[in-house]
């Protein structure tokens, strides 16, 4: 890593060069780094979920700077306030959306909730398993499931299938793309009871 300073021709670049540099702006200096190799990272459930959300977060806010209204309210705000003032409109929505849905509860009530479905539904320790990452994170796949459990993909897809049968889950999507969300009254109830 290298700070440049005092470079007209890098003054406030940023951005990559290619598949070999990488220019940022940090504190109005401008810092140059290799290119990141993330070809052998193997990364964990929290993880890939924490960047769906991160995907999520994104597409938000591009939605929501495209509509001159809602840019103009938000320039508005992020000037009436000091914190938000110097910071970029993208990164504002960013952080306001990732901070308001990065977790649906805690792991505790999760845990005591995921509790509460065994003793409704009778659940293996595998969907007790997706369950509790469900509860975090809001959404779960049939590869995120592979790896909180490490079973095959026949077992997950069945057992899947039986939490949709069950009224647990509800299925969005079809084939690889299957993304599962909780449905069921008792998450409702439960919710309500640890927000009061």
């Amino acid at each position: 890593m290298a700070i440049v300073q005092n470079n007209l021709l890098f003054h406030n670049f940023h951005g990559k060069f290619g598949k070999s540099m990488v220019f940022r702006v940090v504190r109005g200096k401008t810092i140059v780094s290799k290119y990141p190799d993330m070809s052998r990272v193997e990364r964990s459930p929290d993880q890939k979920a924490y960047n769906n959300l991160f995907r999520e977060a994104v597409q938000h806010a591009k939605s929501e700077l495209i509509d001159p209204n809602t840019k103009a309210a938000l320039l508005n705000r992020m000037k009436r306030n000091p914190k938000l003032k110097d910071r970029n409109p993208m990164n504002v929505l960013v952080s306001e959306y990732l901070r308001e849905r990065s977790y649906i509860m805690s792991r505790e009530e999760a845990s005591m909730l995921v509790v509460q479905y065994n003793q409704k539904y009778q659940l293996n320790e595998r969907q007790s398993a997706a369950l509790k990452f469900l509860l975090i994170y809001g959404e779960i796949n049939n590869t995120l499931y592979l790896q909180i459990n490490k079973v095959s993909r026949p077992t997950a897809t069945r057992d899947l299938a039986d939490l949709v049968t069950k009224g647990i889950l509800l299925s969005k999507g079809k084939g690889p793309a299957t993304s599962y969300k909780l449905q069921d009254k008792l998450l409702d109830d439960s919710i309500n009871l640890f927000k009061n």
